[in-house]
């Protein structure tokens, strides 16, 4: 079976890859019209196979996150045949009520980049795009379960603010971005979550805590009355990665029993409505650049794939009843007609 799922992994997803976590096929990187993707790897789980893709580099922190070609990772991922991206992303928490080491399943981002491209209908009248729910409430769901059933500690609940970086904040920028309701920083979720949603693919992510944010201070943050040593952070936050393949193995299960009734298919529904693309989502790159051989073949093979697949989500959501109740909502209002 073709698969259908990819994980975007963050840091230290270049040792996980170095040390052999994943029994995988080396794709390599795949050509786009918005350049080279990061190296592609085919991965076998006992669940079903996914893709697998290291933002920063699959030798080490090569690449900073204001300039990791995200459109390219994106669009090589749909090119594939994904339907539903997951990623995983290093954060310092603004709010010290998430521990060291605890995973966050984040609902809402805060954007505060400045230099990434954002979207990939440059000087095109396209790419309004609802945001909300930000990221794929059945991924979310799937994630909950997921920890849940390996007896994790995490949250399902978190604003993350994207930072430009690769500097880090200031005490200040700190601040700011607590009274904006901010409670996790990280630098990689922006534009990446909102290129997914301009070509109707599902996205989630799962974050972990590494430590806390700068707070101008040079004493170790408390936790139960005592001080957090350095040793102990940073052990955590590791312990936090090495799970994460046994984590994505489980996920691959729980996703085969998770109600798929999000409406992330259809993001760009109003556009193919107006007339304004086809329902073949190549062609929406026509005046970006001539497709390689590659792409050529994929496009003559499944030219209705995403309608069909269309018709099928729609088909399926019928088949459960809506808003589930949990404080993980499946239901999503439907997408905004409006482009003004």
């Amino acid at each position: 079976m073709t698969a259908t799922t990819a994980c975007i992994g963050g840091t230290a997803a270049y040792d996980l890859l170095r040390e052999g976590a994943f029994v995988a096929q080396r794709l390599g990187p795949q050509e786009t019209p918005f350049g080279l993707s990061q190296p592609i790897y085919l991965c076998n789980s006992r669940h079903g196979s996914f893709y697998f893709l290291s933002r920063h580099g699959e030798s080490g922190f090569n690449v900073a996150p204001s300039f990791v070609n995200y459109r390219a990772n994106i669009y090589a991922l749909k090119d594939l045949g994904v339907r539903a991206i997951v990623s995983w992303s290093e954060t310092r928490a603004i709010c010290h009520n998430y521990k060291i080491g605890e995973y966050v399943i984040v609902d809402d981002v805060i954007d505060e980049t400045h230099v990434r491209p954002v979207t990939f209908f440059e000087n095109r009248g396209l790419g309004v795009v609802r945001q909300w729910p930000v990221f794929c409430p059945s991924l979310r769901r799937a994630w909950a379960t997921t920890l849940a059933e390996e007896h994790c500690e995490y949250s399902d609940h978190g604003i993350y603010v994207c930072i430009e970086g690769p500097r880090r904040e200031t005490a200040a920028e700190a601040r700011k971005y607590a009274t904006l309701g901010g409670d996790l920083l990280g630098t990689t979720l922006a534009p990446e979550v909102f290129l997914a949603k301009e070509l109707q693919l599902c996205y989630a992510s799962i974050c972990y805590v590494a430590s806390y944010a700068e707070t101008g201070s040079d004493f170790r943050p408390f936790e139960n009355g005592r001080t957090l040593e350095r040793d102990e952070q940073i052990a955590r936050a590791q312990a936090a990665v090495e799970r994460l393949p046994r984590l994505l193995d489980r996920f691959m299960e729980v996703l085969q029993r998770t109600p798929g009734v999000c409406r992330c298919e259809s993001s760009m529904q109003h556009h193919l409505a107006s007339g304004q693309i086809g329902w073949d989502w190549r062609s929406w790159f026509d005046e970006t650049a001539p497709p390689t051989q590659s792409q050529q073949r994929r496009r003559r093979a499944g030219d209705e794939s995403d309608y069909d697949y269309y018709l099928y989500r729609m088909r399926r959501r019928m088949d459960f009843p809506r808003g589930v109740s949990g404080s993980l909502e499946l239901d999503q209002p439907a997408e905004d007609q409006s482009q003004s």
